[in-house]
């Protein structure tokens, strides 16, 4: 008896340890974001022997990872980013920088930029094991399929002397450099190499058969530069002996055979003018194609220096932008004090003030799109001040797509979609033929510029028009099955809505298009419309996008694509190929997955893939595979940490809302659950998010919104609804939605406390948690981000990001209301939180910054000032000169402390902050915050 009591009470023991052992599991908060590390930049080498990836701490030093596909291993490089491979694979080249704390030290000294340690080139040759640092980087490249480097190097100007060259590899006789800087290049096969001083500039053709180089000197007190076009197999250069005063854009053409460059010999910077230069590779000297002044230009036009120069795919044409002749400004006989400062605002210009000033760069910087025909020696100007082009097949084809929309402009403050007139353009002579008015939604051309593709969204269907028959077609109308949907799904937004798309043409005849769930091709020649994922083996509730391999390619080949299936319930994804069977054409999965599937990159000589997968609980890591998807295996571990941690589960959540709309959400919970225990529960919106059931979220600084991993682990229960909207009553729908799913949520788990419950929501989420707790006094506390609180006011306001008035949006966007304020002031009135400000009984903090760009900030200040007038409990937040979303780290650092205080006070019951008792005095601004330990951040 004695020794069962005995194994007893030792097993009960155990379990009360196990249960306490796992309860010591660490807690998420702000102290732990700086560990929390995030993987990017992975590369894949030609033949895919290599992988490397970058892995970064939120704030610190990270590292570069390489690894070994063959022998299975990996080698760290610690600090190292941008990383490169030589096409051989023989070389991984990468950058280091001087590190966190160096750089911190730097600032916080004041040292000038050009003071400041530079980066470091870190030289790896893999076979070899040898790895070689060169300090002083100013630049670094190795052509896309090449196999040479080179490095541009800061060095100290020396006196004629011998010394010996980096790494040992030559020894070389330095000159003092009075202009630019060292270019070393070594040819990564033979170990050759060369120098170059005072370069300012280069570049690599893609095939790193040739290099570009620019030299810069001083001439006359002024500096000029020298331009040289290297042949890296014969090892020998031309130089131009022409010394410019200016460099402007330059480009190789994508099969490396003919380079361009736009340059000025011209002293004056006021009134400089440019000449485009063609240099093919296998002469010695260029020709000028576009002098500056040339008769055939269009008069007071030349080409413009800002404007971007490059080739047809096919080296047939030179595209380049013209601008306006500059003129010399008139000597400025007033004082600034006496020049009044003013924006004049006229009811008829189609852009309004903001907007202009918003575009000013943009506007001062225009040029016009033009071409020159290389073979026929001909110059044509594509588009103007209110057209604009869009090339076709890389350039190769005799038309573009025009598109203008100058006669609708005027209206786009109030209506959307805004409309074009579409355009055929012709690449010879820059004719123009009219295709159609007034469409908003546009395919557009095929490659070959014969047939126009356009969505009538009234009607709801896809139509084409062929420019050599004149012969207009259905292609959607035919369909016999009522059940396919080729609009996109506004979710109750007032406006004609637009196509799910099409990811490209087959060929020229034949085009991919997307329904709501699934994938079709249709032929222009015998009007078939052909499903490719619609078959009667695979009729659930899935959805088909194509993901290309191939970017190269004007046309999408099946054979370089995978199709992705995504499964509306269970958020499950599927990887398939699609078999163009003449016969039988079908579908071949290779993979499925619980996860989210994300950054599928290939190798380019070989059948070797790496593809990312995430779930609420996995990070997105590495997983190594072949295009079949085989055996994959998982390289990359970012996080090993989280296992220390509290982590979320999340589960998915149906229910009715109050109108009987089926609605899905996303339930987070601690990994430690305890259905025996009383929970908190914050509710998290922003229009429909079920579909991020797999997305995994990092512990970091918010830009605005609560982060459920987080909430989760400090004993949260996070709950995000779908929401519905009626036209009209975005708010109604929203309450509709949010406090149906909350019901659910309580009828599920009625450990959930009631009386502790919160919400959170950021912009359009903040408006409707501001107008939320104007309807009801169910929740205990709220944080809204950028809410606007009176839609009148909000109505007539700007966005100052883009200049634009607001009423579009509360007309036919996001707002939902669908009408004017002189049509419908009382819809305005009730979905206005302002109007219900006396019904309050929810603590509101508040965060408007006074640099959105997005919702006024007097928004947030009118909801803050009613509810202080009316004693109501508000807080507001504003981070002097952030955006929309904070951008600053320090600011995001602050209200992600700030978020929590305020929720863990109203809902768990923990102390308040100095600064939710009492705020922070303008006197104590930036020396007191308030939160007790700001220090410790």
């Amino acid at each position: 008896m004695y020794l069962y009591q005995k194994l007893f009470l030792l097993g009960l023991l155990f379990f009360v340890s196990s249960k306490e052992v796992f309860a010591q599991k660490k807690i998420i908060d702000h102290t732990v974001y700086n560990e929390w590390k995030s993987l990017r930049n992975q590369e894949v080498s030609a033949k895919g022997n290599f992988v490397s990836y970058e892995i970064n701490p939120h704030r610190g030093d990270g590292k570069l990872v390489l690894f070994d596909v063959k022998n299975n291993n990996y080698k760290e490089f610690n600090k190292g980013s941008k990383a490169q491979f030589s096409f051989n694979e023989e070389v991984l080249t990468y950058v280091v920088d001087p590190g966190f704390d160096t750089t911190r030290y730097m600032k916080l000294n004041d040292v000038k930029k050009e003071n400041r340690t530079k980066d470091t080139l870190g030289i790896y040759f893999i076979q070899k094991d040898s790895l070689v640092f060169v300090p002083e980087l100013i630049d670094y490249a190795i052509p896309e399929k090449g196999n040479y480097l080179a490095f541009l190097i800061e060095e100290e100007d020396v006196e004629k002397e011998e010394k010996s060259g980096f790494f040992g590899l030559f020894k070389k006789e330095v000159e003092v450099n009075n202009e630019g800087n060292t270019l070393y290049v070594i040819d990564l096969v033979s170990g050759k190499k060369e120098y170059f001083n005072n370069v300012t500039d280069f570049h690599f053709n893609k095939n790193g058969t040739h290099l570009f180089i620019v030299k810069g000197k001083k001439e006359n007190g002024e500096l000029v530069s020298t331009i040289s076009l290297y042949d890296l197999k014969s090892e020998k250069g031309k130089k131009l002996v022409t010394n410019f005063t200016e460099i402007a854009d330059y480009t190789f053409s994508d099969k490396g055979n003919e380079f361009a460059f736009m340059a000025s010999t011209d002293s004056s910077k006021e009134i400089r003018l440019f000449d485009i230069y063609q240099w093919n590779v296998n002469k010695d000297v260029p020709n000028i194609v576009v002098p500056k002044d040339s008769s055939y230009l269009p008069e007071g036009l030349t080409p413009a220096p800002k404007g971007s120069i490059y080739f047809s795919l096919d080296e047939s044409k030179l595209f380049f932008g013209l601008r306006e002749m500059p003129e010399e400004e008139a000597e400025d006989t007033l004082l600034k004090s006496e020049k009044a400062v003013l924006d004049v605002w006229h009811y008829k210009n189609n852009r309004l003030q903001p907007q202009q000033l918003k575009e000013l760069r943009r506007d001062q910087n225009r040029s016009f799109r033009s071409v020159y025909d290389l073979n026929k020696n001909s110059f044509a100007q594509l588009d103007s001040d209110t057209l604009n082009i869009r090339l076709l097949d890389q350039g190769n084809s005799n038309y573009a797509l025009g598109y203008s929309n100058e006669q609708y402009a005027y209206a786009n403050n109030w209506r959307f979609p805004w409309p074009n007139d579409y355009y055929r353009v012709n690449i010879e002579n820059g004719e123009k033929e009219l295709i159609k008015s007034k469409i908003p939604y546009s395919i557009g051309l095929n490659p070959e510029g014969s047939i126009f593709t356009y969505f009538n969204s009234e009607e709801g269907n896809f139509y084409s028009f062929n420019l050599e028959t004149k012969v207009e077609t259905c292609m959607t109308c035919n369909l016999q099955d009522s059940t396919i949907n080729w609009k996109s799904d506004i979710n109750g937004m007032p406006f004609n809505a637009g196509p799910e798309g099409s990811p490209g043409y087959l060929s020229d005849n034949e085009i991919i298009l997307y329904s709501e769930y699934h994938i079709w091709t249709y032929d222009y020649v015998t009007s078939t419309l052909k499903p490719i994922t619609k078959k009667e083996e695979n009729l659930s509730n899935m959805v088909y996008r194509l993901r290309k391999m191939n970017y190269d390619s004007t046309f999408i080949s099946f054979d370089e694509s995978y199709i992705i299936g995504v499964d509306q319930d269970s958020k499950d994804e599927f990887v398939y190929s699609y078999v163009d069977d003449r016969l039988s054409p079908h579908l071949v999965k290779w993979f499925e997955t619980d996860h989210k599937i994300t950054s599928i990159i290939k190798a380019e000589e070989s059948d070797v893939l790496t593809f990312r997968q995430m779930s609420t609980i996995d990070y997105p890591e590495i997983y190594l595979t072949n295009t079949k998807f085989e055996n994959p295996l998982k390289i990359s571990e970012t996080n090993p940490q989280q296992s220390e941690y509290n982590w979320a589960t999340v589960e998915q959540v149906e229910w009715e809302s109050y109108n009987g709309e089926k609605l899905d959400g996303l339930l987070y919970k601690p990994e430690d659950f305890d259905s025996t225990k009383s929970y908190p529960l914050l509710v998290y919106f922003y229009e429909m998010y079920s579909d991020k059931k797999n997305y995994h979220y990092i512990p970091k600084p918010t830009a605005s919104i609560i982060f459920a991993t987080e909430y989760a682990s400090a004993g949260y229960l996070v709950f995000i609804p779908d929401i519905r909207y009626e036209e009209g009553h975005p708010a109604k729908s929203a309450y509709n939605s949010i406090m149906s799913g909350t019901d659910k949520i309580l009828e599920l788990y009625p450990n959930v406390d009631s009386t502790r419950m919160g919400l959170q929501g950021q912009s359009w989420g903040g408006y409707q948690t501001a107008q939320l707790i104007t309807m009801t006094d169910r929740y205990a506390a709220a944080m809204a981000g950028a809410p606007v609180s009176n839609m009148f006011s909000a109505y007539g306001g700007i966005r100052w990001g883009s200049g634009y008035n607001r009423a579009f949006q509360y007309e036919h966007t996001q707002s939902r209301i669908g009408k004017t304020i002189w049509e419908a002031p009382e819809l305005y009135i009730e979905n206005s939180p302002l109007f219900g400000i006396p019904n309050i009984e929810t603590p509101l903090l508040i965060m408007h910054n006074d640099n959105d760009g997005a919702v006024p900030w007097y928004q947030g200040i009118e909801m803050f000032t009613g509810m202080k007038r009316l004693n109501k409990p508000v807080w507001m937040l504003n981070y002097n000169g952030d955006q929309h979303n904070l951008m600053d780290n320090a600011n995001r650092m602050d209200l992600s402390i700030r978020m929590r205080q305020f929720f863990d006070y109203f809902l768990q019951g923990k102390p308040a902050p100095k600064w939710l008792i009492d705020g922070v005095p303008a006197v104590d601004k930036g020396k007191n915050y308030g939160l007790e330990n700001y220090e410790n951040r």
